[in-house]
Order: structure tokens, then sequence, then C-alpha cells
């Protein structure tokens, strides 16, 4: 220091000896002179000497002996701490201005790896600290500080030992402390995982702490941190305000992430899902509210949001790959403590279902909003708001194999993932193995079940698309524009009310609305579907049908109700251009324009089910009779296992020139016993009406085939139910041009079969029968039509029928080998049956009981058909007889004893086989001539006796001159037969009696002619000759007055002695024969 000298002249001064203090006794050093002698001057004096030892000693010590010192003890404690080897780079303390830092500090891990360690960390103390003894940190600085973290094996990690050994301290008392200004800047934490085969970094970590303690003076002041970071390059952020040291904790953090990569830390979500992540960002924003009030439990709250966007996931081992372009998880008041959500929500947009290899997805949706979410875990509650389904669309494919596509990948178990690959899940702690991806965990056992309800489902532009890939060329079956609409849906069961429209296909529509729940199971639904194709659906049932529908719209309005297990509809459905075909060769099988089912009440209960009225338009049917005498119809439902049948078209026969086998006789069916009042089935018609029908029947069972059409077909039907008979009315056409028809009444449902019908058809052409005509009667048929009137009455099991058969001009062909024909005359029995114009009307009454298994109707009608051959062949006059009133035999003409005279009876038999003759202008007539010697005798001795007068009185006559004209012309009155026969007598050459004079005696008329009968003798011939006269007479009957013509009359040579035909009686006859 300086100090002033007076100057000599200066007049307030005085010369003093060297040493001592001015003089002056106001003066500054004066003063400071002073005090130094005294006492408290002397004091001061010292201790501020020491103070500035100590203060010099302090910064000696602080700047260059204890940053040296401090760093070895850091190392040497923190390795010993830590039982791995730790450096310091360098220690910095500024005594003077407390503040102390240490740069480079380096944690090395056991195998020489970086363990821990920052750049920098700066410490700023408070000079409170050494006043209040307790930490006052002003600033905490901590410059790129780093951790490397490595998961070694499942549950085990690289500072699993630092771990253990934090924890295993005991507790103790938090010492006070005041901490102002902490920040962390560009930090850095690297995760590596080992087992997962992972590694995650955690960079640009900042922290900043404006101020935090717990002295008692600072436990209401809010520490405010404010984190940052980037995970894997997202961004995190955390901010907040919390007061941890308080008698009431309280804090509220709000944490946000952005850009963040999910498929990095799909292994480490706790739960485990069938899909395994792929591609996934999230960006985050929560808010978490704690607050532990005195005497109180916890609560914290969480609130925030969650969104999702351009999200992959496959399912492993399945190739379904599911897509969301965005999804955002919103909630509000989620109070963990209490396990309850008081409001939350949820969105996501374009969510995809692909396979693997195709673009298109099979299922997805435009977006789906799911508000007001509530949830109580603890008491099992959840209540939502309003879910909002736009846009989904599901495609769905039936395999070869009759699996639904979506149905096999669901089922399809996930391939486990090789040991050590991602995706192999550790286990959570050691010891423990973790369940492969796609498993699904026990259920835990629950004391109740959730309570749960949705106020509102809405669901829009819906798509649906279905494919049978079992079926060729048959298009998909499309459900677009689908909207659903749901009120109060909850776990109640309870009825809610609910609407679903839908478009299906071009042209199809459909509409549910009314109500429906679940517990009970019931519903109330108005149905109104309309021309819904049918085409796609039939592959469920495809491998039980021999047929494949090719077209098929139905349409159906009415209500549906369900309640305590019954079932009801009621109102009306109809199946619109309807076709199927037979599978194997796809050929027409049924098809039909419109069949219609009005009034329809259909109930599970006892009512049954009854319909108003059935109409069918345009239909058409291929009926056919298999080689096997079974119906096509019946081999439409296949058997399992059975290969396809055909139904349309007739498999060639291994010999072709074998027949046809018999059909089988099935068994009569044992007849149910019934249940009680006569009921049968329950099932009411009102009524039935067809129109413009067409059955296309072929007979396979007879070779060649036979084929019939019916066309034209209209008709109708009364009530049709149980005990009731209902009228029937049918008509149509015959191969288009024969009309038909049938009426009459019939009761197919009741528990007896009763049927009262009449039918006719006329002008059936018959060439086509010609595979039955060379089946059964061995000659093809090359012209005719057929007429017939039938009845049938079946009542109790019993049938009565009459069959009246008209054939006109009906002419055999070629004759046809056939083991199965009728031996016999057929051209003949067809040529008795005709009548001059060609027309043969048969009668053929049937009767028998329908429940006899030996009964068949066609069995019957043949049988009669082969006796009216065998009688035509042993018998053929009888047919003829048959039709004539009286009767009479017309194979025989009986004549008097020895005469062959046509006497007036005669010519009545004659008449009636003239008009037979001429009715059948096919048939030749032979006669023979018959004589019998033990009746003829007498008769020709007569009858040549009255040619012996005859010809006397001729002789008379020619005498005289007079004419009397042939024997058959000339007549004898009583007198003139005994003046002749009394002139014969003497004539004759006998031994005669004689009087007594010897003379002849005279004797009466009838004496003289049992004389010359007695005596007359006849040659050899002349009963042949009789018998010629009678053929002879007969033809000419035939020829003069019968009218038939010479070249149809055959006399054959007569016959003498023969027996007479069965029948006949004895005596002399004309025999007849057709040819």
């Amino acid at each position: 220091m300086t100090t002033e000298t007076p100057q000599p002249n200066s007049p307030s001064s005085s010369p003093s000896p060297a040493g001592e203090p001015p003089r002056r006794p106001d003066s500054a050093l004066f003063r400071w002179h002073r005090w130094r002698r005294s006492r408290a001057g002397r004091f001061s004096l010292y201790a501020l000497a020491t103070l500035v030892v100590l203060v010099a000693a302090f910064g000696l010590l602080g700047y260059y002996w204890l940053p040296g010192y401090a760093k070895a003890q850091l190392e040497t404690q923190l390795s010993a701490q830590l039982q791995r080897p730790v450096t310091v780079a360098r220690i910095e303390v500024e005594p003077f201005a407390l503040r102390a830092a240490v740069d480079g500090l380096e944690v090395k891990d056991r195998d020489g790896r970086r363990l821990a360690g920052f750049q920098r960390l700066a410490l700023d103390i408070s000079s409170e600290s050494l006043f209040r003894l307790i930490p006052v940190i002003s600033a905490v600085s901590l410059e790129k500080p780093y951790v490397y973290l490595s998961r070694v094996a499942p549950g085990h990690y690289n500072i699993s030992d630092l771990i253990q050994a934090w924890l295993a301290r005991p507790a103790g008392p938090t010492p006070e402390f005041s901490v102002a200004n902490i920040e962390i800047s560009d930090g850095q934490v690297d995760f590596d995982d080992r087992p997962m085969g992972e590694s995650h970094r955690l960079t640009d970590v900042d922290l900043s702490i404006p101020f935090i303690a717990n002295t008692p003076s600072a436990t209401n002041i809010d520490v405010e941190p404010r984190f940052s970071a980037k995970l894997n390059g997202a961004p995190l952020v955390l901010s907040g305000k919390l007061r941890p040291f308080g008698p009431e904790q309280v804090a509220r953090l709000e944490f946000r992430v952005l850009d963040l990569d999910l498929s990095r830390l799909d292994d480490y979500v706790p739960v485990l899902l069938p899909f395994q992540l792929k591609k996934a960002w999230a960006d985050t924003r929560l808010a978490v509210d704690f607050a532990r009030p005195t005497g109180k439990k916890p609560s914290i709250s969480l609130a925030g949001d969650v969104s999702l966007r351009d999200v992959s996931l496959l399912r492993p081992g399945s190739g379904v790959a599911l897509t969301l372009a965005k999804g955002e998880a919103h909630f509000r008041d989620l109070h963990l403590e209490q396990q309850r959500l008081d409001k939350g929500g949820l969105e996501l947009d374009d969510l995809a279902l692909r396979r693997s290899g195709e673009k298109a997805p099979f299922a997805s949706f435009h977006q789906l909003v799911v508000q007001d979410v509530a949830v109580d875990w603890g008491h099992q509650r959840a209540r939502v708001g309003e879910v909002d389904w736009d846009g989904p669309q599901l495609s769905l494919k039936r395999r070869a194999d009759g699996n639904l596509d979506l149905a096999a990948l669901l089922k399809e178990g996930p391939q486990a993932p090789a040991k050590g690959s991602r995706g192999a899940r550790s286990p959570a702690r050691p010891g423990a193995s973790a369940p492969s991806r796609g498993s699904v965990p026990a259920p835990q056992a629950r004391s109740k079940a959730w309570v749960w309800q949705v106020d509102k489902v809405r669901v829009s532009g819906g798509r649906a698309d279905y494919a049978d890939l079992g079926l060729d060329k048959v298009p998909p079956l499309k459900v677009a524009d689908l909207s659903l609409k749901v009120d109060g849906l909850a776990s109640s069961g309870k009825a809610v009310p609910l609407s679903l429209l839908a478009k299906v296909n071009d042209r199809g529509r459909l509409a549910l609305t009314g109500q429906g729940g679940w517990a009970p199971p019931t519903a109330r639904l108005k149905l109104d579907m309309e021309r819904v194709n049918l085409v796609a659906l039939q592959g469920w049932v495809a491998d039980r049908l021999n047929v494949v529908l090719t077209r098929g719209e139905v349409s159906v309005q009415g209500q549906l109700d369900y309640q305590a297990g019954r079932a009801r509809f009621t109102g009306a459905t109809e199946l619109a251009d309807f076709n199927v075909l037979d599978r194997l060769n796809a050929t027409d099988l049924l098809r039909w324009k419109r069949l219609a089912l009005a009034e329809v009440t259909a109930d599970t209960g006892p009512e049954g089910v009854r319909i108003g009225q059935v109409t069918a338009q345009d239909f058409y049917a291929r009926i056919i009779l298999n080689k096997d005498g079974r119906l096509n119809l019946r081999d439409a439902l296949k058997s399992p296992g059975e290969a396809q049948k055909d139904l349309t078209t007739a498999p060639a026969l291994e010999h072709p020139g074998r027949a046809a086998p018999a059909p089988v006789q099935a068994k009569a069916p044992t007849p149910a016993p019934a249940s009680g009042g006569g009921a049968g089935l329950p099932l009411r018609i009102g009524k039935v009406v067809f129109s413009g029908g067409h059955v296309n029947f072929s007979d396979r069972y007879v070779k060649p085939n036979y084929n019939a059409n019916l066309t034209d077909l209209t008709g109708s039907l009364g009530t049709l139910a149980a005990g009731t008979r209902t009228p029937v009315s049918l008509r149509g056409r015959v191969d288009r041009s024969a009309p038909m028809e049938m009426s009459g009444q019939v009761d197919p449902l009741g528990k007896d079969l009763f049927l009262d019908l009449k039918g006719k058809a006329r002008g059936i052409e018959m060439a086509g029968f010609t595979p039955y005509s060379g089946r059964y009667l061995g000659y093809t048929i090359d012209k005719g039509k057929l007429s017939m009137d039938v009845a049938y009455h079946v009542e109790k099991g019993s049938l009565q029928a009459s069959n009246h058969i008209f054939l006109d001009q009906l002419t055999l062909g070629d004759k046809v080998e056939s083991p199965d024909a009728i031996s016999g005359p057929i051209k003949l029995v067809v040529a008795l049956l005709k009548n001059s114009r060609g027309e043969i009307d048969l009668n053929l009454p049937i009767q028998g009981s329908i429940n006899d298994p030996q009964f068949s109707v066609g069995g019957i009608v043949l049988k009669m058909i082969g006796n009216l051959i065998v009688k035509a062949a042993t018998a053929p006059f009888s047919l003829i007889s048959s039709l004539f009133s009286d009767g009479a035999d017309l194979s025989y003409l009986p004549f008097d004893p020895g005469r062959s005279r046509i006497t007036p009876a005669m010519e009545k038999q004659l008449g009636n086989l003239a008009k037979a003759l001429r009715d059948r202008p096919s048939l030749d007539l032979e006669i023979t001539g018959h004589a019998d010697p033990a009746k003829d005798a007498d008769g020709l001795k007569q009858a040549l006796l009255e040619r012996k007068l005859k010809a006397a009185k001729a002789a008379d006559l020619a005498k005289a001159g007079k004419d009397g004209g042939s024997l058959a012309d000339i007549t004898l009155s009583p007198e003139e037969y005994n003046h002749y026969l009394e002139k014969a007598y003497k004539a004759a050459d006998f031994k005669k009696p004689r009087n007594l004079i010897g003379l002849t005696k005279s004797l009466p008329p009838a004496e003289m002619e049992r004389l010359l009968l007695a005596n007359a003798t006849l040659e050899e011939d002349d009963l042949k000759q009789l018998a010629q006269r009678r053929g002879a007479a007969v033809q000419a009957w035939l020829l003069d007055k019968g009218a038939i013509p010479p070249d149809r009359v055959f006399l054959l040579t007569p016959k003498v002695g023969l027996d007479a035909p069965q029948g006949a009686p004895e005596g002399g006859r004309a025999d007849f024969a057709l040819k």
C-alpha cells in the first residue's frame, strides 16, 4: 500500500518523532493507529491473518490437491461398489465458487466393454449448504451420459448383480436435499437384447428439472421436469408438474412419443397375439395424474390417445397379413387403482387382411369408430356409447374340399420361431417358459360374468363376396351396400331393435327389420328378400346332390318370429328362373319360370305348415325310368360316398341284344302307427295352380328307349290337407298334339290314401310306343292313335279302376325278337279286335289292394293283355262273340240232323259273323263242313226220303207241263206228302207187311214212313256230301246275304265223324276259323 507524506509548509502539520502517528486527532491515520493499538484491533488483525492463511490454504488445496485426490478416491470407491473398473479423466474444483466438475467418467463391463459414463458432470453448490448443513445444489449439469444395457439371457442382464445389490440395501429415511437447475443433455442408452437378436438405442436424451427438494420449506413447491429423447429415432417428450415430497403427493406428467417404430418392440409385448408385427408406427400422447392424499389410498388416472399408422402384421404359418393405415385410441379418466375407465374411444382407418401373394384384401373396412367407452374392471361392467363401422368388406371362398378358406386360414397353426431368432418371446423371469406365438392362454376364472351394453351399433357401406371354387363357371354371390343398425345391445340379451339392409348381386335386395335377443332367444323380424341368387350357395349341399343349380332366385316377404324354442314364419316366398341340370352331362332336369307360395304360415309347433296357394308357371321336368326300373328324380339325392349318377341320359347296355332286367320289387313299407285321430302330416295347402308345364319322359327300362312329352300342362288342385278330399283338374297335350285331361278328387296327406280320378286322352300317336310293343308283343308299331278314358278310385287301400282304351288304325310292323314278348298270334289278336274302321275298343277293369306288395297296376294290365292273346289263339271267336249282345259263339254253326239248309235262326248267327267279318277286313274265314254219323244218319235218311218225295212231285209236274223249279223250291202239303209217301212205299223194294190174301197191306202214313226209313240205306259218301253241302250253304249265305267278298271266304275239305270243338254241342255243324 502507499501513504502520502505531509508538506513542510503545511500549516496543520507539525514535526513529530519518527514512527509515531500524526498528531492530529481527526486524521484517518491517527484513528487507524489508535485502533491497531487497541485490544480489539489487535484481535481482529490476528483473526484476519488467520482467515487469510486458511483461505489461501483452502484455495491451494482445492485447486491443486483436491482434484487429484477426489479422482483417485472416486475411481477406487466406484470400482469397488460396481465391481467393474471405473476411470475418470479429470476433476475440476473451484473452491471459492463452490463448483466442481467431473470429466470423462467411464465404467467398463467385465468383458471390457464400455458400460456407462458421461462426458462432464458439473455441480454448483450453494453456500446455503454451509449454513443449513444439507446438500443444497444450485445447478447440476450432466453432459452426454451413456449407459449400455444388455440382456444376456432370459431374465438376466449385464447389470443384474448391481440391481440385486441395490435392492438388498436396507431401507432408511431419505436425507434432506435441495437441488435446482438439473440439466442432462445429449444422453444415450444402448440396449442389446441378445436372445432376441435385437438392439435398441435411446439418443438425444435431455432432462430438465428446475427444482426438486424434500426440505420442509420446499415440500409444497411443484417440480416441473421436462424430458426429451429419441427411441430408435422416434422423438419422446415428457413434461409435467409434481410434488413428490409433500404430505399430499401429487403429480401430473405428460408423455408424448412420435414416429415410434413398434416392429422393433413387438417381442416385448406381454400379451400373446395371433399375429406377428412386421411394421407399425405409433404416436402417443398420455397424461398421467397421481395423487396420494394424507391418510388415503393413492390414485392414478390416465388420459390421452395412442395413434398407429402403417401397421402391418403377419399370422405365422398361415400367410395372412393385416394392414392398418391409421388407428387411434383415446381415453380420459382411466383410473388405475379403481380399474375404471370413464370415457374412451377407438378409431381405426383402412384395415385390411390379405392372403400371401394376393393384392386384393379378403377382409377390410374403411373406418371403425368406437365412442364413449366406459369400463369398470372391478365390477366387470362396460358400456359403449356408439360403434360406427364404415365400409366392411369380406371375401369368402369355399374351397374344393368343402371348407371355407377363411376358416382354414384361422385353423392353420403358426410355426414356432427358431431359437434365438426374432419373435422368440423370452420368459418374464428366470426359469419361466414363454408359450409360442399364437397360443391362447388359459382363461382365468371369474367370479361373475361381465355386464355390458352398446347403445348404438351402425354398419354402413358393407360388402361381402362369396365364391365356390368347387363349382365351375358360377359367378360369386355379391352383397353390397350393407347397412346394419342395432340399438341397446346388452349382455342381458333382451330384445333390441335392429335393421339390416343389403343389395345382393345386381338385382337382389335384402331387408330385415324388427327386434331380436338371445336371453332367452327371441326374435320378431320383418323379412323382405327379393331376387337373391342361390347358385353360389349350392356348394354346401353339392356333395349330397347329383344335380347342379345353374339359375335360381328366391324372394321372401314375411314375418319371422321365434320364442320359447318355437319358430314361426308368415308371409310369401317365390323361386323364379329356376334351372337344375344333371351334374354329369349338363342336361336340363328341372326348371320353372316361377314357383310362388302365397299366404305361407310355417310353424315348428303343432300348427305345422299352411300355404294359401302354390303357383307354378312354365315348368319343365325331365323324368326317366332307368334301366333298373328306378326314377331318376329319386337319384337326385346322393348317398354318402356315392359316385355321380347320370340322371338324364341312358347308359349303354353291356349286351345290346339283351333286354333290361325286370324291375326290383320293393317290399311294401310297414305302415307307421297313426298318431291318433287320423291326423296326417302338419301340412295344408289351400290351392295349387300350374300352367305352361312340360314333362319330358323317357323309359330306359325298355330297349329301344321310349320317349314322350307332356306339354301345355295346366290345372289346379284344391285344398291339400290331411283328411280333405281336394278337387283336381289337369289339362295338357301329349307330344304337343294329343289333348289330355284329368279331374277328380285326391287326399294324399291323410292316414289312408284316397283317390277318385277320371282322365282321358285323345289321339296319342302310337308309333312312339314301339319300344313297349317290341319288348312285350314282339312287333313294332308302324302307325296308330291311342285314345283312352280311365277312372281310378282308391279308398281304404282298395283300388277300383276302369280303363277304356280306343286304338285307331293300329298297324303292327316288323317282328322283334324279345325274350319278354308274349307268345301268340299277335297280329290275329289285333285283327280280331279291329272293327271295319280299323278301330279297337277295349275295356280293362282293374281291382285290388294297393297295400299288397305283389299288386301292380302295370302288371295287371300286362296280364290282361296276355290273357287276351291266349284267348285269341285258343278261342278267337269268343272275342268277337263278346262284342254282340246275345254273346252267341260264332266259332261254329250247328245244323239240324241230316240237314244242310240255313234256317232263320241260323241266319241271325251268320249275320253276326258276317258283320264281324265286314268290320275286320283283314280277317279271312275258313269253313269246314262237319257230319256226325251218330246224329246225322237218321236225319239224312229223312232228308233223302223228302228229296225222293219232292222228286216224284217234280216228275208229275213235268208230265203236266208245269215248271216246279228246284227241289228246294218244291213244297209238299200234308195230303201231297201222304200221296207221294204211299207211292214211294209201294215202289220200294223190301219186304212189306201183307193181308190175309197176300196182298200188300195198306198202312198208315206214319207206319209207311217208318218202314221206308228203316229199310233205307246210306252210301259211304252220303255223310261227306252232307258235310260238303253244309259248308257250301254257309259259304253261299255269307257271299250272297252276308256281302263278304269271295276272296275272304274259303271252303275246306268236309269232315265226318270228328270230335266237336270245346263247348260245341254234338251233331252236324259248320266250323269256322279266322286267318
